[in-house]
This record gives structure tokens, C-alpha cells and sequence, in this order.
């Protein structure tokens, strides 16, 4: 197993759960209440295994917010992650909620017991940032209105504890003034840079209209700093003055204008915006009026769709602060190609690259090779996504060895909904200009390959499961697509959602189908990824802040015609290691070459303790969270496996029993080897296996 936990203190905190043992109301935050614009509290990370055994941490950071009182939350749409973290900053609340082990407790003092609160660590930490939208139906009783809101996290840790997340949850935006009362804007989130800087777009579609402030009109775009806001509520309107933290970058532009991306403000000569337009531009600028052009085309491209994918590395060797990629048509008209330009510090084009896929694509690790009709599309970007998001459909990287990485997910059919998809990856040489293709991931539609798409596999190397059509889970309504948009994390290895038939795992040995969450790790030598299961749809992980199991419910990758916006994009990674370690001194599977990674889901907490999530007429809770998955492991040499517990790491010997028994008796989640939730005798036994085993 490679490990990215470490034994953990004796205080935990949030996730939650209310006091009142029911299912509802639940313990969300409303998210017009001025106490509530601004709410700090203190997470921790559940270690958990991979179907490979690579050890991350898991947590729920953030909630959706309580809109309607028939739910615990809204729904969550679009998700970011910053791409950029700041280090040796101070923490940004000054006091934190923190609770351990405790059900009830919380953040909501209407719905959740008591809590005490604790000054911020002293000294200096590292800072992130993430954000979602989120959407529901509200009522005066009489009308119904659309209810959109963005909510944002400013998450600080200690490297030397990184299991321990101080996140400052933060209302950046909402569209109605109250829960009963008309929307003056339809918002559409975008992205987030780890100085806070929370980037979004509005527009006048079907608006009801608010009666306390006028409409936007047209297509906007806004920057809210969400560690200026204040303790009001930042409703957007057509009246500029009146917004909290909030700069209009963008007023009443007649053309649309996507989901927002962004330069960061650590590397940019100001904080940055940057999206594509339905005028084939590329916009950028600090303030209005903006730069709008379309010198991001490469030779040949004749439009563009969906947003901007992006990294900080600067993937083509141009000295570029940011390396932005969209999709692109040629003069056939098909959406074919990933379109990549790299930037300087002020947005202005540097050099840009086309990469049009092959007549056929072969994977090279389990020699798949499929041949692609004319039909064939990259359509990720398609129905809604230009006006919700996420952000974005090409993802970019760059490897160890200085080779530029673009991927995306084809629709074998040209479909929408098309549940033949596959993730194709270019490895570019800016050098010597020449590009190679390969498949991360893939269904195969006509079973060539004599199975459904693309194997599993387990630690040993076993074949677990094969990935299958959306309808396989879904029964046919959506169809597809069948995966998320890639997402790279600082190695090259391909993050992604995709459906699953996992072998062996229902009584008499039939297969489970479900979606889960993969990573594709990146092997330079051959360029090709084998599949690792991360988590799937009925994971159970133990909050050590609640105290209490909580399940996987929904991962979700299509709406009813297309990609979910709740699905995952590009913009759900980071392009760093975690705590920036030199990627030379990581392997690829190595869980610190994941900076980070965000996902929505719908999670259920077992309050009752009866071994079920079920929440009709019960007293268990469901939610609709932001995940953050992570690295947890501290500064330093690392653990060489499940029984090294004690210092010095890389040694077995009576340290690491006596370590191992203290955590055991403790029930740190650290003793949980298995990840089962449970402390028995099968966690002893995996210790005694791996002890005996010693370092390699």
C-alpha cells in the first residue's frame, strides 16, 4: 500500500449532523442570513484505500445550502478547485468551530448542539481555495423561483498536520434576496484562485425579477473576493453599486459569453479573468472594458467551443504563467480538436498549439484500437454547460519529462448523450513538434475488444471490473455520456467519473454496476494508464468529525440529454503535488502527486446506527457536499507500509507496534486498515501481515 495518512491528534471537527433526530430539517445554512455569509470550522480528513491500496483522505467541506424546507440542502452544480496555492500565509478566520467525535454537533446553532470554538493554530499555513454553485426551487407559497447561489471555501492547513482542513465557508453570491421572493440574475459559476478571487457569470434568462433590486440584463461576468465579504447578502442585480466584494467585469453584453476560468492572481500582473465567447474571442482582463479577440486560434481552427481548461505548468515551452485549452473546429465544422494557448502574466497569447485527433486511436496498455467515423465529436460542451458550467472540457498538463498532455472526452457517435465515449490524451513534444495519442479510458461500443471498455484493476494486478455503458446503470434513462471530462493531476495520471461493472460482488457472484471515481495512472515509459478505483456509488466512510458512517449516494455524469454540470471538468484538480513536492522525488502512483481533488455527492449519515442510509420517514440525514480528497501524509520521510506507524519511517520495530496498539485502543481512523470502519481482529491481522512483510 502506498500511504498518505499519518496518526492523527486526539481533536476532530466538522462533518455534522443536526441534534433534533429527525431526517429534516438537517443542520444547512441559510444562505441569507448575515451570520451565515461567513462560517468557520475545522475538518478532517477519513483515510481510505484504493482498489490499489494507495492510502488518500476524504471529506466533506462544504455543504449546499438550505433553501427549501422540503430538503436538507439545494442541489450542487459546477465545482472548482484553485489551481494554485498560496503558502506561509496566516490562517484566515481567527476562530474555528471544532468538535470531536460528536453527533449533533455543528455550525447551525438553530439545529446543532453547542460548539466550541478555537482560536486559529499560531503560525503560518498553506491556503486553497474552492467553490461550487448551487441551485433549488424556492416559494412564496403562492409562485415558484429559481433559487442559484455560489458558494465558496477558503481552506488553510498545516503541513506538518494536512489531515486538518480550516475552512472558512463563504456565500459569494446568490440571485434572490430571501427564500420566498424573485430572482434578479441566473448565475453560472466558474472558477476560484487560491487568493479568493471567485469568478461567475449572470444572465436575464427567464427571470421572475425581485422585488427589493432591477434585473441584470444581457451576459455578465463578476469577480467576488470572498475574503472581503461582509456580513450581508450579495445578491447580483442590475444595479452594480450595490454588490459586496464584488467587482462587474462584464454589463449587458448582447453576445454570451461561457462559464468563467481565470489567470491566478499569484502569477498574473492583476487578478484575471479569462473565457471564450459565442463570437469565437477569447475575453480576458483585470476590470472593463475587457480584451476580446481570437489570436488563441491556432492555424487552421475556424470556432471554438466550451470553456477553458487550465494549468500553471507551462505545457508548451513558451514561458507561459498559464496554459489555457478549449475545444475547436476545423473547416470540416466538427468539433475535433484541442485547441491549446499558453499566456503571460497580463492574458496576452504567447503561442498556441491544434491537436486534432487521429483517423483511429489505439490504447496502449491493453492494445485497444478503435477507428473513429466522421460522426465522431468531442461534445462535452454541449446544452448547458456553456451557461452553468463546469469549467472546462480540456484538461492540460505537462510530465516529468517536459512532454505537454491535453485530453478530453470523445462521443464515438457525435451524440450529446452518446454513451460510446473514451478519454483520448495527446503527448505533445514541443522540441521536435511531434504529437502521440493514446486512450485513458474507453467503452467499447461493438465489444472488439470482447468486453464492455476498459479493465480495473486491483493492487495484485487482478482485472475487478471493466467499465460499461451509462445505461447499464442507469437502466436507459440518461443514456450517456458514460465519463466525466478528464481531470490531470501533477503527474499526468487521468482523474475521472465513469460507470463500472465490478465483478463478484453481489450474492452468487454477480457484478455491481455503478459510477465511481477512477484515477488513471500515467506510465511515461509505454504512454499508456491502467485503471484504479478510487471510490464508487455506496462507499461508506466514518466521519471523524460526526462520528457517524456516511454513504456515497449519487457521483453523477449526465443530465437527461447531456454532461451533468455536477459532473467532474478539468477545473476539479490541481496541476501541483500536494505541499508542492518535487514530482523527481514521487512516482506516479504516489498519492502526493494529487494536489487535491473535488467532487459533488450526495452522502447519507447512518444517525440511527442501524447499518442503513435510509432517509424516508427515518432519522438519518442526506446532504448534497463538496468532497475534497487529498493527500493527509505529513512533511518528511514517509510510512513504507500499513505497519510502519512510528518514527523513524522506513524502519519496522517495537515503536510501531506499541503505536499501532495505542491507535488501535484509541479507534484512530489510522488503525483502520482495512478502511471497513470498523476495529477488529481483521485490522490486527492486515498490521501482523504487513509487519511481517517489512519495508521493501
Amino acid at each position: 500500500m502506498i500511504a498518505c495518512a499519518g496518526l492523527t491528534g486526539s481533536l476532530y471537527a466538522q462533518d455534522s449532523v443536526s441534534n433534533l433526530g429527525a431526517s429534516l430539517p438537517g443542520d444547512g445554512l441559510s444562505p441569507w442570513a448575515p451570520t451565515f455569509q461567513k462560517v468557520a470550522y475545522v475538518v478532517d480528513l477519513t483515510p481510505f484505500d484504493t482498489s490499489w491500496g494507495t492510502r488518500f483522505g476524504i471529506a466533506p467541506v462544504i455543504k449546499s445550502s438550505r433553501t427549501n424546507a422540503n430538503f436538507t440542502g439545494s442541489l450542487v452544480s459546477a465545482q472548482f478547485l484553485s489551481n494554485d496555492m498560496i503558502v506561509n500565509v496566516p490562517y484566515t478566520s481567527e476562530q474555528y468551530y471544532l468538535w470531536e467525535n460528536a453527533p449533533g454537533s455543528g455550525v447551525n446553532p438553530e439545529t446543532n448542539a453547542p460548539t466550541q470554538t478555537i482560536p486559529a493554530p499560531g503560525g503560518l499555513s498553506n491556503r486553497f481555495a474552492a467553490a461550487f454553485s448551487e441551485f433549488s426551487t424556492i416559494t412564496d407559497g403562492v409562485n415558484n423561483y429559481n433559487y442559484n447561489g455560489v458558494i465558496g471555501g477558503i481552506i488553510n492547513y498545516d503541513p506538518a498536520q494536512p489531515d486538518r482542513l480550516y475552512v472558512t465557508r463563504v456565500v459569494a453570491a446568490v440571485n434572490t434576496a430571501d427564500s420566498m421572493s424573485g430572482d434578479s440574475a441566473q448565475l453560472g459559476f466558474g472558477s476560484i484562485d487560491a487568493d479568493t478571487n471567485t469568478y461567475y457569470r449572470a444572465d436575464d434568462f427567464g427571470l421572475a425579477g425581485s422585488p427589493f433590486a432591477p434585473s441584470v440584463t444581457g451576459n455578465n461576468l463578476y469577480r467576488t473576493n470572498l475574503n472581503a465579504r461582509g456580513p450581508v447578502v450579495n445578491q447580483i442585480n442590475g444595479n452594480v453599486a450595490t454588490l459586496d466584494a464584488t467587482q462587474a467585469l462584464l454589463t449587458g453584453a448582447p453576445t454570451a459569453h461561457n462559464t468563467p476560468n481565470h489567470i491566478p492572481a499569484s502569477v498574473a500582473t492583476a487578478p484575471t479573468v479569462a473565457t471564450g465567447n459565442f463570437s469565437t474571442q477569447y475575453v480576458r482582463g483585470s476590470a472593463a472594458p475587457l480584451t476580446a479577440d481570437s489570436s488563441h486560434l491556432a492555424a487552421g481552427m475556424t470556432d471554438h467551443r466550451g470553456s477553458l481548461g487550465s494549468t500553471m505548468r507551462d505545457a508548451l515551452g513558451l514561458g507561459a504563467v498559464t496554459t489555457f485549452g478549449m475545444l475547436a473546429q476545423d473547416q470540416t465544422g466538427q468539433t475535433n480538436t484541442m485547441n491549446l494557448w499558453g499566456v503571460n502574466a497580463n492574458g496576452n497569447v504567447l503561442g498556441t498549439l491544434a491537436l486534432t485527433h487521429p483517423s483511429s486511436v489505439t490504447d496502449n496498455d491493453d492494445g485497444f484500437t478503435l477507428a473513429y467515423s466522421a460522426a465522431a465529436e468531442y461534445r462535452g460542451y454541449a446544452s448547458q454547460a456553456a451557461f452553468r458550467g463546469g469549467v472546462g472540457q480540456v484538461a492540460i498538463g505537462r510530465d516529468r519529462n517536459g512532454m505537454a498532455l491535453a485530453a478530453a472526452t470523445m462521443h464515438e457517435n457525435g451524440l450529446n448523450d452518446d454513451f460510446s465515449t473514451q478519454i483520448l490524451v495527446a503527448r505533445h513534444n514541443p522540441n521536435t513538434g511531434t504529437t502521440e495519442w493514446t486512450m485513458a479510458a474507453y467503452i467499447d461500443q461493438l465489444f472488439l475488444s470482447g468486453r464492455s471498455g476498459k479493465e480495473v484493476y486491483d493492487g495484485t494486478g487482478a482485472v475487478i471490473g471493466v467499465l460499461t455503458p451509462l445505461f447499464n446503470v442507469t437502466g436507459g434513462t440518461p443514456l450517456g455520456p458514460s465519463m466525466s471530462a478528464p481531470v490531470f493531476d501533477a503527474a499526468g495520471n487521468v482523474w475521472f467519473i465513469g460507470s463500472v461493472e465490478l465483478f463478484d460482488r453481489l450474492p452468487g457472484g454477480g457484478s455491481d454496476f455503478d459510477n465511481a471515481l477512477f484515477r488513471a495512472v500515467y506510465d511515461e515509459a509505454t504512454f499508456s494508464y491502467r485503471l484504479e478505483l478510487v471510490l464508487e456509488l455506496g462507499s461508506v466512510f466514518v466521519g471523524r468529525n460526526s462520528g457517524l458512517p456516511w454513504q456515497i449516494q449519487f457521483l453523477s455524469i449526465a443530465d437527461s440529454n447531456s454532461i451533468d454540470s455536477a459532473s467532474m471538468f478539468s477545473g476539479n484538480g490541481t496541476s501541483h503535488t500536494w505541499n508542492n513536492v518535487p514530482l523527481a522525488n514521487l512516482t506516479n502512483d504516489d498519492p502526493r502527486t494529487n494536489g487535491g481533488i473535488v467532487l459533488q455527492a450526495s452522502i447519507a449519515y447512518d444517525v440511527d446506527g442501524d447499518g442503513t442510509f435510509d432517509n424516508a420517514g427515518g432519522i438519518d440525514e442526506e446532504y448534497n457536499a463538496l468532497l475534497f480528497i487529498g493527500c493527509t501524509a505529513p512533511e518528511g520521510p514517509q510510512p513504507c507500509n500499513d505497519a510502519d506507524f512510528a518514527e523513524p519511517f522506513g524502519t519496522l520495530d517495537f515503536f510501531d507496534v506499541l503505536a499501532f496498539l495505542q491507535a488501535f485502543s484509541n479507534q484512530d481512523p489510522a488503525a483502520d486498515i482495512n478502511s471497513d470502519g470498523l476495529w477488529d481482529f481483521f485490522d490486527v491481522l492486515a498490521f501482523l501481515q504487513a509487519f511481517s512483510a517489512g519495508c521493501p
